[in-house]
């Protein structure tokens, strides 16, 4: 008879999951089975990142997201955009003149582009330019994580999802957003 893992809180789906363990490297590791994302806690030294760009078409969610990741110190600079071609454009312009980029945020939602395809041809331009480590991106929806989106995140893995619809609670919001952007982004 195996134990049960008892239910844990997932800051990506914002809610109490059943989560499974998988051994990776010879150590268990606790994830949703909702969206995959790794809930061991553990501690890691995060570096400062140098650029984080933030795609969605609601300027609130925008700016709450920028001052949020600012005075927390994650990032140096952020750049917005209020949907997928700005987005696009803006992180072709900073990969030709190769400056760092560590960290996308996009709206599935989005007008002109969406968000799926955006991170699509995000990895496209990956691929093009050989890049040595591909740029981790979440994900904000409002609707919850299923098999067909567990999908889309493994094609743009590394990849993370926030549900932005489950708490309109914004200190929570903000809480559940710098966990899943800690459990995502670069250890020094």
């Amino acid at each position: 008879m195996t134990d049960r893992v008892p239910k844990v809180f997932c800051p990506s789906c914002g809610e109490m999951v059943d989560p499974f363990v998988m051994i990776t490297g010879g150590e268990e590791r606790i994830h949703c089975t909702e969206c995959g994302l790794d809930l061991s806690q553990k501690e890691f030294k995060k570096k400062t990142m140098d650029r984080v760009l933030i795609s969605d078409d609601s300027a609130i969610t925008r700016k709450q997201v920028t001052e949020l990741i600012t005075s927390s110190g994650i990032a140096k600079d952020i750049i917005e955009s209020e949907n997928g071609r700005v987005f696009l454009s803006q992180l072709s312009e900073l990969l030709k003149n190769k400056a760092q980029v560590d960290l996308i945020i996009l709206d599935v939602n989005m007008p002109i582009i969406n968000g799926i395809d955006a991170a699509r041809t995000v990895r496209a331009l990956e691929a093009g330019l050989k890049l040595a480590q591909k740029i981790p991106i979440v994900f904000f929806s409002v609707v919850k994580c299923d098999e067909n989106f567990k999908k889309i995140m493994d094609i743009t893995r590394p990849a993370a999802y926030l549900n932005k619809g489950n708490t309109a609670d914004k200190e929570q919001f903000g809480k559940r957003l710098l966990d899943v952007i800690n459990r995502i982004r670069p250890v020094a």
